[in-house]
């Protein structure tokens, strides 16, 4: 038992994760080049190895940089490329097949200019998310982006990248379904035009809930090594699937209104919340004894609330801890830096550095 918020995973779980997605990807088809954002670990990313897997995609130059040292050389940064980074880029193309994210002409042009090495560059596509993108509409944009790819001294095309974020708005598994199908099928024309080009996929909700990607020939899920209980709510898992949690001690009670105080704010699991019935929720306890009627009601700094109902309010103990899922486990896992197994091991995470590595 810590003293202090403390993350543990359960390495059970986030190798039956990865066990399954692999699986998945290997009947479809598909090329599988999971994304590292959600764990941020080398002792994590070591798993996927046992796995086959070889060409990564993480969201970051610092997290391309952070995996290439452990040995991963086929790295994808999914996010659009920033030409300030050009020295970056340069060092990793020596060690790497290093590809990342383009949106406009001018940007490959500029890159263009400063790069030494050769650089893949995907063409982002936007599926009506509205984050970043080409809207696949526009097919004489992408094909005169992809021109001027295929024309500059040292970039490539990698293909296409499409990442369906709306599915995170989905309450449903035949919701994800519907948005991921409808996505996929906007997709369709780029393999009719360009179809030697790689489509790149993969939301977690997407590729939790299909078993066929049909234009994308890549997958790169990320939030699946570990889910959370958003997936859960998104319909993408059950909460025995969830990897993480975290585990936070009770500081006080208040009998008055059944709520109790632990040691677990904003700044370990985030602001993230999800709509459950009429509540908003900021984490969901671990209890055996859980009732609609207790959840994480409200985070501060360093504060955080449980409501409880009356069961659950008589059953925890000021200095006992309680075990919580994350709402983001993304978010969570980046802030808390760290993870703690059953078994007394702390695994690293890029921004700690703690652990094996």
């Amino acid at each position: 038992m810590q003293p202090f918020p403390t993350l543990y995973v359960d390495l059970e779980v986030v190798q039956s994760n990865i066990a399954r997605m692999s699986e998945k990807a290997k009947k479809a088809g598909v090329e599988f080049r999971p994304h590292f954002k959600t764990h941020q670990s080398k002792d994590i990313g070591r798993i996927f190895r046992e796995f086959g897997v070889t060409g990564i995609t993480v969201s970051s130059i610092k997290m391309a940089e952070y995996f290439l040292s452990d040995g991963w050389d086929d790295i994808t940064i999914a996010f659009p490329a920033n030409v300030l980074a050009h020295k970056s880029y340069n060092d990793m193309c020596k060690k790497a097949s290093l590809k990342t994210l383009v949106i406009s002409e001018e940007v490959v042009k500029k890159l263009d200019q400063k790069l030494e090495h050769d650089l893949g560059l995907y063409i982002e596509i936007d599926p009506d998310y509205g984050r970043s993108g080409v809207p696949v509409s526009e097919m004489n944009r992408i094909r005169t982006l992809l021109k001027v790819i295929e024309e500059s001294e040292h970039c490539y095309p990698a293909g296409f990248y499409c990442h369906a974020g709306h599915t995170y708005k989905a309450r449903s598994r035949g919701e994800v379904e519907k948005i991921s199908r409808e996505a996929l099928q906007k997709l369709e024309v780029l393999k009719e035009h360009f179809p030697k080009l790689p489509v790149c996929f993969g939301d977690t909700p997407s590729c939790s809930v299909l078993d066929e990607f049909g234009p994308a020939t890549q997958i790169s899920p990320g939030n699946f090594v570990f889910y959370d209980w958003m997936q859960v709510q998104i319909g993408s898992c059950s909460p025995n699937e969830i990897g993480i949690y975290m585990e936070c001690p009770v500081i006080e009670k208040f009998s008055d209104r059944n709520q109790v105080l632990i040691h677990g704010g904003a700044v370990h699991f985030s602001k993230d919340s999800v709509q459950v019935d009429d509540y908003l929720s900021y984490g969901e306890p671990m209890l055996k004894y859980l009732s609609e009627e207790t959840y994480v009601k409200s985070l501060s700094q360093e504060h955080g609330i449980i409501q409880c109902s009356s069961y659950v309010f008589n059953k925890l103990n000021v200095g006992e801890t309680i075990q919580i899922f994350p709402i983001h486990s993304c978010l969570t896992a980046d802030l808390m830096r760290e993870y703690h197994t059953k078994d007394g091991q702390v695994l690293d995470h890029m921004n700690g550095q703690q652990g094996n590595s």
